[in-house]
């Protein structure tokens, strides 16, 4: 139904003042260089700042969930611990990065999604399939990357207040301009709830976040450029333990970089970026005083990077170097080299896109990964695109030290490896467009915990098939995603031909919303089917779905307030055994912005 909807040319000329629809906005994360998503040759979501603003979104899984390839698990409400999972790789396969910087816990190996503060997101990008090509490690399924604004041409300043369910409270301001050659940005909010009952008979499981974002550059007349990005949240999040002791995490999430770019040619951008992230946490026990159960990880990386920029090829080529160190029940530090290369080349109608790049581990030998994109323009409005890719996840350090709690190796870990292959085809009108893609991704020595036990597994295969619409007619904008996917265990043994666990089957997200002069009204349906939440499949979470409803208003001048309901219908489901999400909430905000 989806398809003939949005395989019509434009019915309506799209006359609504008050919206921002982009249906083939701009993308970077994909190739590292601007292009249309329409021109991509691998699959992209794009989730803009209008798309953002309208969603009102409290955390960063609001704007993911049900998106095409993306599964979703949490530990309960807000400030609990999420894991992503893209085309059905490991929690440690989708790439995490906050304005080019990569963020995750080097014990876990996965990002601490929960902590983001979503005050002041510009867009969201998600490229689905390896990427390991052009980031390195833990980009098997894909990668998320999340862009803060750029500092505005004239001086502006805002100021956000809000409160709902659960005891909500958040606030946040910001203020941004030019001065000369130079430009700025300073934000801060804040974020404090009761939270909800996360696992029965627990209680409600509080969670606050402040954190502070700054953005400062300068243009010099050569054309020379330098800017500095600094991202800090910091607060705390409640849980219980399995014997049902309170404990809460003491959290600092951080991302620092300071880059700098030169046109030493005409045809030749030449960019380095100084970066450091950190994932740090303290448990605290009941009196919120600290135990000795803590982790502090940090990355330390650098990154040179070109673009050459011929007719109608580009050419890529850089290197990194990263220095990882963690700190907690043992204390561990990795460096890693890389270097990369990319090709971005147009003949006619046809396009091609080649990927290489080598990383060299203290541990292990160098891991080379690469990938072979093409495509083809049918027409005005058709395209084609087909794609084959690897990648690569380093072994986290707590499953490489997991001896010290009581686990055995059945091997000696090694690295997560895929390969990923894809067929792609989009139609795009005036109006509206339609994208679909079928895709298989085969993985290799993936790192499962089974106690008492941790090892790689064999091997699992990945079958999908991925729907994205868009359409605007007048005052109307739709939009339609929609994943199926089959995951098996391939590996010997009793688990031979099972689910991976935490993968739903099924997906679908719809979002609606209807333009006024001064507001808006709309809503999102998103939904999962049945997942299981272990790997011999015998504890099987029931499919769901929520409702989300959603208005603005701009009531005077510079003033305009926004209503949320959250999980509307108050359905309970879990996307973890016994870990039980938070039910109906309703919130409003008021904003305010000067000069």
């Amino acid at each position: 139904m989806a398809l003939s909807i949005v395989s019509v040319p434009s019915l309506h000329a799209n006359n609504s003042p008050t919206t921002s629809f982009t249906l083939s906005p701009l993308v970077v994360t994909a190739t590292t260089t601007e292009q249309n998503q329409a021109d991509s040759l691998v699959s992209v979501t794009v989730i803009d700042r209008d798309a953002v603003n309208k969603q009102q979104p409290q955390e960063l899984s609001e704007l993911l969930a049900s998106q095409p390839g993306i599964d979703i698990v949490t530990n309960g409400g807000y400030g609990k611990s999420t894991s992503i999972y893209t085309r059905g790789s490991s929690s440690t396969g989708t790439k995490l990065l906050i304005d080019g910087v990569p963020i995750q816990s080097h014990s876990t190996g996965s990002s601490s999604w929960q902590y983001l503060p979503m005050f002041q997101v510009e867009r969201i990008e998600i490229v689905r399939g390896p990427k390991s090509s052009l980031y390195g490690s833990s980009a098997a399924g894909g990668v998320v990357q999340v862009f803060f604004p750029e500092a505005s041409q004239e001086t502006q300043a805002n100021v956000s207040l809000g409160g709902g369910s659960f005891n909500t409270q958040q606030a946040s301001a910001s203020v941004s301009g030019l001065s000369g050659d130079a430009s700025y940005l300073l934000s801060v909010g804040t974020f404090e709830t009761d939270g909800t009952v996360v696992k029965e008979h627990a209680g409600d499981m509080g969670y606050s976040n402040d954190n502070i974002f700054t953005r400062l550059g300068y243009e010099f007349d050569s054309g020379a450029y330098a800017k500095v990005f600094i991202m800090r949240a910091e607060g705390q999040s409640d849980y219980t333990t399995s014997t049902g002791s309170l404990r809460s995490n003491d959290f600092v999430n951080q991302a620092i970089a300071l880059t700098s770019g030169v046109d030493l040619t005409e045809d030749w951008q030449s960019e380095i970026q100084l970066r450091e992230s950190r994932d740090d946490s303290d448990v605290l026990n009941d009196k919120g005083v600290k135990t000795n159960s803590y982790f502090y990880s940090r990355s330390r990386g650098v990154r040179w990077s070109n673009t050459l920029s011929q007719s109608n090829h580009k050419l890529v080529f850089g290197a990194e170097h990263i220095q990882d160190d963690f700190e907690g029940s043992y204390t561990k530090e990795r460096t890693s080299k890389g270097v990369f290369a990319q090709s971005l080349s147009q003949f006619g109608q046809a396009s091609a896109q080649l990927n290489i790049r080598a990383d060299r581990y203290d541990e292990y030998d160098t891991q080379t990964t690469g990938g072979v994109a093409l495509g083809y323009q049918i027409d005005d409005v058709y395209s084609v695109r087909a794609s084959w890719r690897t990648s690569f996840t380093a072994p986290t350090f707590n499953s490489m030290n997991a001896e010290n709690w009581g686990y055995t190796l059945t091997n000696e870990i090694r690295p997560e490896t895929s390969e990923s292959f894809e067929v792609g085809l989009r139609g795009d009108y005036q109006n509206s467009y339609w994208d679909v893609a079928v895709f298989q991704a085969d993985y290799h020595d993936l790192i499962t915990w089974n106690y008492p036990t941790v090892g790689n597994i064999e091997s699992a295969r990945v079958r999908g098939l991925e729907l994205s619409t868009g359409l605007q007619i007048e005052y109307w904008s739709f939009a339609l995603a929609a994943t199926i996917m089959d995951t098996e265990n391939l590996s010997a043994g009793a688990e031979k031909g099972n689910r991976l666990a935490r993968r739903a089957n099924k997906s679908a997200r719809i979002d609606v919303d209807r333009h006024f002069a001064n507001s808006t009204l709309g809503f999102t349906v998103a939904s999962y089917g049945e997942r299981y939440d272990d790997a011999k499949n015998s504890a099987l979470l029931a499919g769901y779905g929520v409702l989300n409803l959603r208005a603005s208003y701009d009531f005077a001048t510079d003033w305009s307030a926004e209503l949320s309901i959250k999980n509307a219908l108050d359905k309970e489901y879990q996307t973890a055994k016994d870990f039980l999400n938070p039910g109906r909430g309703v919130f409003l905000t008021l904003n305010y912005s000067a000069f």
